[in-house]
């Protein structure tokens, strides 16, 4: 199997483009800021992009008709290298009909489902559940003084030092993950204009306080990967979301990824009112 490598991007975007995904997870720029953590391996097999993460097999990505006999080949790969097998990422009817081939048991991975929202709702924040939101919108209207810039090379390594400070002021012991995380955004923003993105930088007294970055997922949606803010910055989060969504307005939909089953975090993610979500499936061959 092949490691995945920055110069497997054309391989990934055709094959994302022509099979256009549902699931945050894949993009090129997704799967490869993330590979320190997902060690992602691949093969192409009759025609299908088949994918591994660790002994995790996630969806085949190529013609309906070839995909279950890839998923198979991909399966007697695997079990070459990995003692026990597991799947992760799936769709529902991609796991049932795995479960009908392989007698496996795929059970809704409630932590990796992602929120999807109408990109309308998120710039216009209109009727009565938005009402809290309009109002952070405001007050942060009144408080600052602010300029946006779209991100790019020119202010990507001043986002990265921003980060670096948003870091400090983290427990790591309490949250290793943020680490993980610093050095996925540091792949992206040390060569922000190879991965061809869409970002947003605020600015408070010419200091970045906010931005965020994103792409098309597929024709009707935008993914949203990275969103970080001042956290004594009142109503950053809440502003620098309108904004994103503000340059994604050409998608009707904007996926906000997952909450990963923290608490806070899907608090934050259900208070805006997903329109839908994209359910996942994981199971153990």
């Amino acid at each position: 199997m092949k490691s995945l490598t920055i110069d497997d991007k054309s391989v990934f975007d055709e094959y994302f483009s022509n099979f256009p995904p549902e699931i945050s997870e894949y993009t090129f720029t997704n799967l490869f800021m993330w590979n320190h953590v997902y060690n992602i391996k691949y093969e192409i097999i009759d025609n299908c992009l088949c994918i591994s993460s660790g002994n995790k097999i996630l969806p085949p990505v190529g013609p309906k008709e070839n995909i279950l006999n890839a998923f198979d080949k991909f399966c007697k790969i695997m079990q070459t290298y990995h003692s026990e097998i597991y799947l992760d990422r799936f769709d529902k009817d991609s796991a049932c009909k795995i479960s009908e081939m392989y007698k496996v048991e795929m059970t809704p991975d409630e932590d990796n489902f992602d929120y999807v929202y109408n990109t309308d709702d998120l710039i216009n924040l209109s009727g009565r559940k938005y009402h809290n939101k309009k109002n952070h919108i405001n007050r942060f209207l009144k408080t600052y003084d602010y300029t946006l810039e779209e991100l790019s090379s020119d202010n990507a390594l001043e986002c990265l030092k921003f980060t670096e400070e948003w870091l400090s002021s983290k427990d790591i012991n309490e949250n290793p993950g943020v680490l993980k995380e610093f050095d996925a955004i540091k792949k992206v923003l040390n060569n922000y204009e190879f991965f061809k993105l869409k970002g947003i930088v605020l600015k408070i007294s010419g200091k970045i306080e906010a931005y965020s970055f994103g792409e098309k997922l597929n024709p009707e949606t935008a993914v949203t990967h990275i969103e970080k803010a001042n956290p004594e910055i009142k109503d950053a989060y809440a502003f620098i979301n309108m904004c994103f969504a503000k340059m994604m307005s050409e998608f009707k939909y904007i996926n906000r990824e997952q909450d990963l089953g923290i608490p806070g975090l899907r608090y934050a993610k259900q208070s805006y009112h997903p329109v839908k979500m994209i359910f996942k499936f994981k199971g153990k061959l």
